[in-house]
C-alpha cells in the first residue's frame, strides 16, 4: 500500500487519546524568501529546512506541506526552475529521513509538480484549483499522486480585486469551482479517492467571507471528498483581533480551527503544529 493509500484510509478514523476523529496536521514549511509568516526563516540550508521539518514530525505533525512560491496577496510568480532549485534539495533530505511521512507540494505549475513528485513527494496542494497550470492534472495522474484543490479566482497578485469578491451565493459558488475542478482531475486520470478540497479561506475572499467559510464548513461535507482547510496566522485573523504580527496569531487561530474539527474537517494546514495539537485535545476528550 502507498503512503497515499495509508494516509487518505486513515483520515476518518479516530484518534488517541480519546474515541474521536481529529483533523490531520499538515505543518507547513515555507522555503521562500518572502512567505507573509516566516518567509527566509528556513530556507538558508536543506538541513535547517529538514531541522524544522523535524521538529513538526517530534510536534505531532502528521504529514508536510512544503512550499517554494509565496501565494500572499500581492505575490508574483517565481519562475520554475527557481522553485524547482528551492524545493527539491529539502525535499530530498526529508524524505530521506522520514521515509514513511505523507508529503505536500504546495505549487501551482505542472513543472514543479512533476518534479517534486519524482523526488519523492506524495501529493500536489494546488491553490489555484487547475486554474493556472494546463498540464497539472495531468502531471498529478503520471504518478498516481494525491491532490488538493483548493479555491481561488485570479492570481495571488489580482485575488482581491473588486471583481473577484463579489459572488451570488459563495458556499454554491465555491462549491461548483471545486467539483468542476475534481472532474477536470479525474479526467485526466487522478484517483478520486485521493483528492481533498480547500474553501481557500483567504483567498478572493473578504474578512466576512472567509469567516462564513469556516463557520459553514459543514455545508461543504456534502461534496462527498475530505475537506481541508489553511487559515493559520492569515490576515483576516490579524484584522479581526488586532494582531499585527503573524506569529502572534496562533492562539485565535486554533480557536478558529477548534469549529473547523467539530464540523469534520479532515485536515489543517498550520504553522505551530505543536500549540494546534494541544487546542485540538480539548474536543478529543
Amino acid at each position: 500500500m502507498s503512503r497515499s493509500d495509508r494516509f487518505f484510509e486513515q483520515l476518518n478514523q479516530p484518534m488517541r487519546p480519546g474515541n474521536s476523529t481529529r483533523p490531520r496536521l499538515f505543518g507547513i514549511l515555507n522555503l521562500t524568501p518572502d512567505s507573509f509568516s516566516d518567509g527566509g526563516a528556513h530556507n538558508a540550508s536543506p538541513e535547517t529546512a529538514a531541522g524544522f521539518a523535524a521538529q513538526m514530525v517530534a510536534d505531532g505533525a502528521d504529514a508536510l506541506d512544503l512550499g517554494a512560491e509565496s501565494t500572499r496577496p500581492g505575490s508574483g510568480a517565481v519562475p520554475a526552475d527557481e522553485e524547482i532549485r528551492r524545493l527539491l534539495p529539502p525535499l530530498k533530505l526529508i524524505r530521506r529521513r522520514f521515509p514513511d511521512l505523507f508529503l505536500s507540494i504546495d505549487t501551482r505549475k505542472a513543472e514543479v509538480a512533476d518534479a517534486a513528485l519524482a523526488a519523492g513527494a506524495d501529493c500536489i496542494n494546488d491553490v489555484s484549483g487547475l486554474q493556472f497550470d494546463p498540464g497539472m492534472a495531468d502531471a498529478v495522474a503520471a504518478h498516481h499522486a494525491s491532490l488538493i484543490v483548493m479555491h481561488m479566482r485570479g492570481t495571488p497578485e489580482t485575488m482581491q480585486a473588486p471583481e473577484n469578491l463579489v459572488y451570488g451565493d459563495l458556499i454554491a459558488d465555491v462549491s461548483d469551482f471545486l467539483l468542476h475542478a475534481v472532474e477536470k482531475a479525474v479526467r485526466a486520470g487522478v484517483a478520486r479517492d485521493r483528492i481533498m478540497l480547500d474553501p481557500g479561506v483567504g483567498f478572493s475572499k473578504t474578512d466576512e467571507q472567509n469567516m462564513a467559510l469556516i463557520r459553514r464548513a459543514a455545508d461543504f461535507q456534502k461534496l462527498g471528498f475530505p475537506l481541508f482547510y489553511g487559515i493559520s496566522r492569515k490576515g483576516f485573523i490579524g484584522r479581526m483581533f488586532h494582531i499585527p504580527c503573524p506569529a502572534d496569531r496562533d492562539e485565535a487561530t486554533a480557536q478558529l480551527q477548534l469549529g473547523l474539527c467539530r464540523a469534520g474537517v479532515a485536515a489543517l494546514r498550520v504553522h505551530n503544529v505543536a500549540a494546534t495539537l494541544r487546542a485540538l485535545q480539548a474536543v478529543m476528550i
